[in-house]
């Protein structure tokens, strides 16, 4: 038992790897990423292929995943309510702002991209579909973190951070100015649930070129009206005081 819950895991990491960018890799490159002798990822790889989940990679060298993969994901996502409640307000958002606009939701310390309508404008900040960040350090993870109970005090979050999550729950959005990636700003709100728990979050990536201070501005209103409008179809009702936040924003 021990030994086939060891190559389940050995399998599971090395989807993980090859998912990560290492496809279409040589098998001793995947072999070193792993620490694993050349032979136990071979016959990983070849189980992998003939249950449907890899793929030779077109260069014959290494693998790739298959749709079948994909179809995974796709299957947590078709549960998910939020991006169909969140797209019709995220087109609006793209429409109105110029810019690339995003739905984010947590997955463990990362956030991750669940849907996303790219910019027209050719000097754009690109955001894929299944593309994660570390939560702490982007606005579309703070907008979600900041109102989630456990971390609105843990020991090991930093007292910045703290002051930083409260600041988004008295003005009800993010916003990240090149903390992460230099040349990239992004604002976010966060999206409630009926039950009133922050499930995602809604924002604009663009470059900090771009994110004047009536930029700003401007997109803070119009991402805090679409977090509000995904929230109520997602059938949240909003406190006296977040009702309150959203009028004057």
């Amino acid at each position: 038992m021990r030994e086939s819950s060891q190559t389940l895991s050995r399998g599971l990491k090395l989807l993980d790897l090859i998912a990560s960018g290492r496809e279409g890799v040589a098998v001793r490159e995947l072999a070193a990423a792993m620490a694993l002798p050349k032979s136990i990822v071979q016959r990983l790889l070849y189980s992998l292929e003939q249950e449907g989940y890899l793929a030779r990679h077109p260069s014959q060298v290494g693998y790739q995943l298959t749709l079948k993969v994909w179809s995974l994901g796709c299957a947590v996502v078709r549960r998910v309510d939020v991006r169909e409640a969140a797209r019709p307000s995220l087109e609006e958002l793209a429409a109105k702002t110029d810019e690339t606009v995003k739905i984010g939701m947590l997955d463990g310390a990362d956030v991750v991209y669940v849907d996303s309508i790219s910019s027209p404008q050719i000097v754009r900040a690109f955001l894929p579909v299944g593309g994660r960040a570390p939560a702490a350090s982007v606005a579309t993870g703070r907008a979600i973190l900041a109102f989630v109970s456990d971390a609105r005090g843990p020991a090991d979050t930093p007292a910045e951070l703290k002051r930083e999550f409260e600041q988004i729950r008295k003005r009800g959005y993010a916003i990240n100015r090149g903390e992460w990636e230099a040349d990239v700003a992004a604002l976010a709100a966060p999206i409630f649930d009926a039950h009133g728990a922050a499930v995602a979050s809604v924002g604009s990536i663009l470059p900090m070129s771009r994110l004047t201070a009536q930029k700003a501005t401007q997109l803070a209103a119009l991402i805090t009206t679409a977090a509000a409008e995904i929230s109520s179809r997602m059938g949240h009702a909003p406190s006296p005081e977040t009702a309150k936040l959203q009028r004057a924003s």
